[in-house]
């Protein structure tokens, strides 16, 4: 399929304005894919609420010709308007979340952008919309293309069909919910279409996709759920579609009334190890996991030792802290890793002005400075008060790094110093602070990280990430049903590994990881 236009597009038009428009392009394999799903229903009307090029009536065209001008198409990216003509698709350059919601189609094919309502200039009136609407009150930080799956398909007229390529992250994420809900209430979904979390359709963007494709027929009681691990899978697929018999399930397949909207729903598409092990229980039942400080404007309130030294700020207005996540590379952070990052003049302060250093001359000074460059006005600083006071929070004992791509990293905060949110941090409830080195060894365990990763946020490319709630909810080992013995012996390794004797690190974690194991299964 010739994609000159993509192309052309792609090659005038900044990396960073496409990022900022949420627009990443369909590849044309699965525009294929998704075009076959809409072929044997003929749409005499079809919609696309964000078209960019327009490469789903192109598609479309070159699978039935002479459906052009069957299409409504919207962007509000005038930039569109000349491709589009060129190819004789008349574009409304309109917000599609802002139009009418009484007009049908027949056929719906959507990539809808990819950014946060919150990003969104009318967030407030088009939350207020979709609750009138649909009766459902968004959560603030959903994204945007989840506002578009909505309202397409309250717009999907009877037995017409939609398909959608969207990011995955709402399966398994707490703002889904809502949306997952709404397809299983209207008995709209048909087909759940997922990447390996290793592979990526989208070359710049980091998120790994999902394929939806509804209908509204009254006849259906069945979703299937399809894992894709390469672009010859997705070949077969669309093999399977253009045979139109779809009695004979391609994929998992569940009732709608299996289904539920409120767990992570990789367990329908996934191999679980929670029937695997036993003895488990929930994190949050031993900890508390909460994000690290979040300043709104890091190249303010983060400073070097020269930098620190260079203003003339005291150490009492500047914390140690862990600022980025190579900073702490190691499953243990000792006060000596902080002394070699300071060394090196790495970014190791974070600025924390108390009452009594306000009028410290050096400080007001430096304030000064932030306001003079706009940082009081970044989307944080500009909702506090006043704006050059972060939140604080208690060093936690243990941290988590946010993005993992093989393996999950969990670091034992020996130094005692803050983290931003580079790191998640675990705080151990009190009455199991005495077991801190039992845990902390169960976490650099691959059964631990591997448990963890049921809870996992999928991105593009084998990126992992996890929100504070995900770790909460997941499944670790139960600390209270391993037995004294065996606790003696999991600290013995745990310091062997800390101080790296007798054995290699590796072949110490090796026996450590086969204990957990063991313990897990009995």
């Amino acid at each position: 399929m010739d994609t000159t236009l993509e192309q052309s597009y792609i090659n005038q038009t900044p990396l960073s304005y496409r990022r900022k428009k949420g627009q990443y392009f369909t590849p044309p394999h699965i525009a294929e894919v998704m075009v076959e799903w809409l072929v044997p229903t003929e749409p005499a009307t079809i919609l696309d609420p964000a078209v960019g090029t327009g490469i789903f009536p192109r598609a479309l065209n070159q699978r039935i010709p002479g459906t052009i001008s069957n299409w409504e198409i919207y962007d509000i990216d005038e930039s569109f308007i000349h491709p589009l003509e060129s190819v004789g698709l008349d574009m409304y350059h309109q917000d599609f979340l802002q139009s009418d919601w009484e007009k049908l189609f027949d056929g719906i094919l959507a990539n809808p952008p990819y950014f946060k309502l919150s990003n969104h200039n009318h967030k407030e009136e088009l939350l207020k919309t979709f609750e009138e609407k649909l009766g459902v009150r968004l959560p603030g930080n959903t994204n945007i293309y989840n506002l578009f799956i909505l309202k397409c398909l309250e717009q999907l007229n009877v037995n017409g069909r939609a398909a959608f390529i969207v990011p995955s992250d709402f399966l398994n994420a707490d703002y889904g919910q809502h949306i997952k809900a709404y397809l299983l209430e209207h008995k709209l979904l048909d087909y759940v279409v997922i990447t390996d979390y290793q592979l990526s359709w989208f070359e710049e963007a980091t998120t790994t996709s999902a394929i939806l494709l509804c209908s509204r027929e009254e006849t259906k009681d069945i979703v299937e759920f399809i894992n894709v691990q390469s672009d010859s899978q997705m070949k077969n697929f669309k093999e399977f579609l253009q045979r139109v018999d779809y009695s004979k399930p391609y994929g998992k397949s569940f009732a709608y009334h299996e289904l539920n909207p409120s767990i992570k729903w990789r367990h329908y598409y996934q191999d679980s190890l929670l029937e695997t092990y036993k003895n488990l229980r929930p994190f949050h039942e031993f900890g508390k996991a909460k994000r690290g400080i979040a300043t709104g404007a890091n190249d303010f309130f983060c400073l070097s030792e020269s930098e620190r030294i260079e203003w003339g700020l005291d150490r009492e207005v500047t914390v140690p802290c862990l600022i980025k996540a190579y900073q702490a590379s190691e499953p243990f952070f000792t006060w000596e890793n902080w002394e070699s990052l300071k060394h090196d003049d790495h970014p190791v302060y974070v600025l924390q002005v108390k009452q009594e250093h306000e009028q410290h001359h050096v400080v007001q000074r430096y304030i000064q400075y932030g306001e003079e460059h706009h940082f009081h006005q970044r989307y944080l600083t500009k909702h506090r008060n006043p704006w050059y006071k972060p939140e604080l929070r208690e060093p936690a004992p243990i941290l988590f790094r946010v993005f993992n791509r093989s393996s999950l990293q969990f670091i034992r905060n020996e130094a005692g110093i803050m983290h931003l949110t580079s790191f998640h941090g675990l705080y151990i409830h009190e009455y199991f602070m005495h077991e801190i080195d039992v845990i902390m060894a169960y976490f650099l365990t691959d059964v631990a990280k591997e448990l963890m990763k049921e809870s996992r946020r999928e991105y593009g490319k084998g990126l992992l990430k996890f929100e504070p709630n995900d770790l909460n909810q997941s499944w670790v080992v139960d600390f209270e049903r391993i037995e004294e013995k065996e606790k003696d012996q999991i600290r013995e390794l745990y310091t062997s590994i800390r101080q790296e004797r007798a054995f290699s690190r590796d072949e110490l974690l090796s026996r450590l990881n086969k204990m957990f194991i063991k313990i897990l299964k009995r």
